[in-house]
């Protein structure tokens, strides 16, 4: 490669031109995210299931769903959460089904099991996972009282959503907040019975008369007619005219009004009541761009609708933002401190420009091919490449000063000298990219959550050591001509950075040189050997042993990102209307404290709504909290949320509260880094079990907060129907219930023709009958044997029951989940398991699946990604040395250098984790990278016919400079990520604070084991 492009420099740098502007191309135009998209394809099956309640809709409707979605390929779990009147059953898959192959098998068991559900039940099929979180969430509430909230609603509907969705970067728009529009008929029960009415020809009128019936059709010869008896009552005013019995219209028993349903939501944008619009990406959709899409469209609306207040209240957009920008000026800070390492160790001018050069190519490089291949740009992406600066620093320095050293020791004129110097160093630098290639490669299979998170970063590693070798071997040579044309003397300046260099640093090469003199002393020298080896080898064992368990452990460490999540629980039997009024000066209180930028809270849920309030009770708050980002404001995200989590319980009637740091489990179908689920055939013992998990859980150090997810605590109304007095009526409890119209059931739909708008016509019974439950013993119920109050037949009984019932695995279950601020995961979850101990769960299955559960899949995962990669490496060294014990001995320093990957990590004060498993094998890959340009050289001291100790000796003379410049330049690089220059880096830091530590002791081991184990085990001495 080396002589073809020498050779040919115009298409090296049409190749290096052409690299560049597509990097630059990808920098501007990628995707840009905060993390890959790691959530595990989701689909979610909705079904609307009027007047049921929760034990009825799990029962008939959850689990002939379940059945049968659990039978299809690659399921990783089904769960269901059932309401009163919805079921909302979801199906999680293996990554390897891929989104819409697992949606297509959802729908087609949907198909095969309608017929086992109850009559008029229609399960609705959405998607579901990273893309479902809003990128924009905009509030829009009245400017003035010319508009209400349930008008604004109405224009939401019709006008403003389908224009944000013809924008083809929009890929969903999702409308919250309560107020749907609907037909309200308010039937006055007592009027029903004067004009001797039944309820059920009401509904039925309504139903077969109001709607487009087509009746038949004529052809002609050139036209093709259709006829259609046009029966819709789009106009209210002709609606209420609508016979319903002989001379009696239907405004004469019922108010007919353009209103909306029954509000089982609600939404305070910014703290004001609003109608939330959620803007969605498609999937593998850029933030940014729809982000940047609804904001234009939502610009132009406003002109349009000058009485309506558009306002932001949660957005992706500016934690993204910030954390490219702060991802960018860290990567400027990891080059400026590179740069100022090679300086003090090389004193040599060139060696800064050549990297001052190949450093951006490199970058841009890098991006042109994931640019390419359609990658995306995120923390991920950007931390590899910061990362790797030490690595692609060195191979253009190894180039650069072989070919120097050809000019200044040996007199070779300058052709000669880039010539002979560059192929002299390509075995090395060739062997030294393919070692801490090889042992990342596992990595990229090493399946499930790791993979999908860490791929990205090891395959960018991949690549921008690929580029790095590539110049390092075909730019850096064409550069040096420019470099060394006026010839190779230092400057001045250089001399005294020498000379520095040499009083500082280079004194340590007479300090190595004689710990291996005095490992080869004439006496004792295996004492001398073993004083040098057993220590290193305890201090390891004992720095394993007692570190790892006082560092703990996590699947991904806790970051502030500057949003905070709050899930709050008001008692059951409240409504939306109260939740808000009671929200009311906690909302003016968290507006008034400076951190607060805006704030999204979602009262309740929609059927078929998931990017807010997805699966929540009408008196069940969602809150998202966007705060000023931490390099700007005092207080910690945890500090902040202690004070809202103080404040929210000094509410009235709050039953659970949690606030807790976005992100704060790594994939969003763990619920909570604790989650202690229960599972029984029998959900109602699981309520009070839970109460008891709770109570022990409250003592665990480190948890801010402990909730059930469901509880036995809603005021239900039983209507006990005697079933011998119904028969003597004539008539059985279903038609006494079908006279009922309290359940808001729609009967019809109407069209506006207009905006092409749909509208329920929904019935419902008249105040007071609809609000108080004793009123309904009032109701007359027609019987054939005459009218009759329904107390005559019924009696109203009150009970305790559950608001919502859960079911996982096909088994009734209950999660007791547990919130921390930033103590391990692995330390909460040992000391959850002995609290449990005490408590009495006889029948119940327990089961930990928060963050733990994941977690030991992981690192199971990744361990053996290691140890293979260690294996690969070994065959990679023995293929390329063609000596089985160097190639041990290489490999031998590798675990030591965990001693300091251990240190580091307690000194950051960060737990072990998936990250810190990467920076292992990052660390690895550098201390190999070390070991093979030693071995390299003291295999060439020894072709020259040198004994195998003088060898060694000339191995450290020769390779300390490179070595420590490599090992504190690529630290130097680490550092921003290691004291978390960005957004975000919180998760990855523990990858730095491990190869930081390990370099510095991997380094200073390498130095002393390498030659001394070279000499040793050198058969030919």
């Amino acid at each position: 490669m080396f002589e073809f492009f020498y050779k040919r420099p115009y298409l090296l740098y049409s190749v290096i031109a052409a690299l560049f502007i597509m990097g630059v191309v990808g920098l501007i135009t990628m995707p840009k995210n905060l993390f890959p998209d790691s959530d595990r394809p989701k689909v979610i099956v909705v079904s609307k299931v009027p007047g049921a309640t929760p034990a009825v809709v799990a029962a008939t409707v959850s689990k002939p769903i379940e059945e049968e979605v659990s039978t299809l390929a690659l399921v990783r779990e089904v769960s269901s959460i059932n309401m009163a009147g919805v079921s909302v059953v979801t199906v999680e898959f293996e990554y390897k089904k891929g989104l819409d192959a697992a949606a297509v098998d959802v729908n087609n068991a949907i198909n095969k099991v309608k017929a086992k559900l109850p009559q008029g039940v229609n399960p609705a099929i959405y998607t579901a996972g990273s893309f479902t979180l809003p990128v924009d969430v905009f509030a829009l509430s009245p400017k003035d009282k010319t508009i209400t909230v349930a008008d604004i609603r109405k224009i939401v509907e019709s006008d403003i959503k389908p224009a944000l969705l013809r924008d083809s970067r929009i890929g969903n728009v999702e409308v919250f907040g309560g107020y749907q529009g609907a037909i309200t008929i308010n039937i006055d029960p007592l009027k029903l019975k004067k004009m001797n009415i039944p309820l059920s020809k009401i509904g039925e009128i309504i139903y077969t008369t109001n709607k487009d019936i087509p009746v038949g059709f004529t052809i002609s010869k050139d036209n093709f007619y259709t006829i259609t008896i046009y029966g819709e009552r789009d106009i209210i005013e002709r609606l209420k005219q609508l016979p319903v019995a002989p001379n009696i219209t239907l405004s004469q028993i019922a108010d007919i009004k353009w209103d909306f349903q029954k509000r089982f939501a609600g939404y305070l944008g910014n703290g004001k009541e609003s109608i939330a619009v959620a803007v969605q990406r498609a999937p593998g959709g850029s933030v940014l761009d729809t982000s940047t899409a609804a904001r234009e469209i939502i610009d132009k609306l406003k002109n349009r609708y000058k009485n309506i207040n558009f306002e932001l209240t949660d957005t992706q957009r500016i934690l993204i933002n910030t954390a490219n920008r702060n991802m960018l000026e860290a990567l400027r800070d990891a080059i400026i401190f590179t740069l100022i390492v090679i300086l003090l160790f090389l004193g040599n001018i060139r060696a800064i420009i050549a990297a001052l050069i190949s450093i951006p190519m490199v970058f841009f490089s890098t991006l042109a091919i994931i640019w390419m291949f359609g990658g995306e740009l995120n923390i991920v992406i950007y931390t590899a490449i910061i990362l790797a600066l030490g690595m692609l620093v060195d191979d253009a320095v190894v180039v650069l000063e072989n070919i120097e050293r050809h000019l200044s020791e040996l007199k070779n004129d300058l052709e000669t000298s880039i010539v002979q110097g560059t192929k002299e160093v390509i075995m090395p630098v060739f062997a030294g990219t393919v070692a801490t290639s090889i042992i990342m490669v596992p990595f990229l299979f090493v399946g499930d959550f790791p993979q999908k998170i860490f791929r990205p970063l090891i395959s960018t590693l991949l690549i921008a050591l690929a580029a790095s070798y590539f110049l390092s071997i075909t730019f850096i040579p064409h550069f040096s001509k420019i470099l060394y044309r006026k010839g190779h003397e230092k400057t001045k300046f250089e001399k005294l950075l020498e000379k520095i260099y040499q009083n500082t640093f280079g004194r340590l090469v007479n300090l190595y040189l004689g710990v291996l003199k005095f490992s080869n002393g004439n006496r004792l020298k295996l004492f001398r050997k073993m004083i040098l080896i057993v220590p290193v080898i305890m201090f390891f064992l004992f720095s394993l042993r007692n570190i790892m368990p006082t560092i703990g452990g996590d699947l991904m460490p806790p970051m502030d990102t500057g949003i905070i999540k709050v899930h709050l629980k008001f008692s059951s039997n409240e409504t939306t209307e109260q939740v808000e009024k009671r929200l009311a000066d906690f909302v003016k209180w968290l507006h008034s404290k400076k951190e607060v930028v805006m704030s999204s809270i979602a009262v309740g849920s929609e059927p078929g709504i998931l990017s807010i309030g997805s699966g929540s009770l009408p008196t069940e708050v969602t809150m998202t909290i966007n705060c000023v980002d931490r390099f700007h404001r005092k207080k910690s995200i945890w500090e902040l949320e202690d004070e809202i989590r103080t404040k929210l319980r000094s509410l009235k009637n709050v039953k659970d509260v949690d606030v807790y740091d976005f992100g704060a489990t790594a994939l969003s179908s763990i619920k909570a880094p604790l989650d202690v689920r229960l599972f029984s055939e029998d959900y109602n013992y699981l309520p009070s079990i839970a109460h008891n998990v709770v109570k022990e859980l409250y003592k665990v150090k480190g948890l801010r907060s402990v909730n059930i997810s469901w509880d036995n605590d809603f005021v239900e109304t039983k209507l006990i129907v005697d079933e011998n007095k119904t028969l003597a009526y004539g008539i059985t409890p279903l038609q006494v219930a079908m006279q009922l119209p309290l359940k808001g059931v729609p009967v019809s739909i109407n069209g506006n023709l207009h905006t092409l708008q749909l509208q329920f016509l929904r019935l419902y019974s008249k105040s007071p009958f609809e609000e108080n439950p004793d009123s309904l013993k009032m109701i007359p119920i027609n019987t054939p044997k005459g009218t009759i109050p329904l107390s005559q037949i019924a009696k109203i009984k009150y009970d305790i029951t559950s608001a919502r019932i859960e079911r996982d695995n096909m088994l009734y279950s209950i999660d007791v989940n547990g919130y921390r601020a930033v103590r391990p995961v692995s330390m909460i979850t040992e000391d959850s398991v002995e609290a449990l101990k005490n408590v009495d769960h006889a029948g119940v299955i327990v089961s930990q699946e928060g963050d733990i559960k994941q977690m030991k899949d992981s690192f199971s995962r990744m361990i053996k990604a290691i140890g293979i990669g260690v294996v690969l490496l070994l065959m990679a060294l023995i293929a390329i040395y063609r000596t089985v014990i160097l190639s041990f001995v290489m490999i031998f320093v590798l675990p030591l250098a965990m001693i300091g990957a251990a240190w580091g990590m307690l000194i950051f004060n960060k737990p072990r984790c998936m990250p810190s498993l990467v920076g292992i094998l990052l660390l690895f890959g550098i201390i190999i990278k070390n070991s093979v340009l030693l071995v390299d050289f003291y295999q060439e001291f020894r072709a020259k016919g040198e004994s195998a100790f003088e060898a060694a000796l000339e191995s450290v003379r020769v390779r300390f400079r490179p070595v420590f410049m490599t090992a504190f330049g690529t630290i130097a690089g680490m550092l921003p990520i290691a004291f978390e220059r960005a957004v975000g880096l919180e998760r990855l830091s523990p990858l730095a604070d491990v190869a930081v530590g390990g370099l510095l002791i991997g380094t200073i081991l390498t130095l002393i084991y390498i030659p001394m184990f070279a000499y040793i085990s050198d058969r030919k001495k």
